[in-house]
């Protein structure tokens, strides 16, 4: 059994490595691939039906700036990516499609505290970078 183990190791050694180097070297990805949601603020409503759809409770609808330095608020979807099933529940039932599916699946979204798994409207409107704000 060890002999044929051996044989085994050394007939494979010089084969192609199947070892992904993730997050420094990115999978490819399928069309289909659901990863953290995107906000197009223009078109969001601030209705809730995203929050109301989602089967985790991980959406809730905060008052933030429209834009960048604005002071006028309107209602914006706020996501826990901790709790958040990436199922895309939120994105289908959007009546204004202002929420879409993005591709980042590793960059941005490892966190070393939950309150940094917490994605505002501006990251997820990618107004300021999605690593922000992160604490060792």
């Amino acid at each position: 059994m060890v002999l044929k183990n051996i044989k085994y190791a050394v007939k494979n050694i010089p084969k192609k490595r199947v070892t992904r180097l993730c997050p420094e070297v990115e999978s490819p990805l399928s069309e289909r691939f659901r990863g953290l949601q995107k906000l197009d603020k223009s078109k969001c409503i601030g209705c809730g039906i995203c929050a109301n759809t989602c089967p985790n409770s991980a959406i809730k609808i905060v008052k933030a700036p429209i834009a960048p330095g604005s002071e006028k608020q309107r209602w914006f979807p706020q996501i826990d990516i901790g709790h958040c099933l990436f199922c895309g529940l939120c994105i289908d039932q959007c009546p204004k499609g202002a929420l879409s599916s993005g591709k980042e699946y590793c960059k941005g979204m490892v966190k070393w505290t939950h309150k940094d798994l917490l994605i505002t409207p501006e990251k997820l409107a990618r107004e300021v970078d999605i690593q922000e704000g992160d604490e060792r």
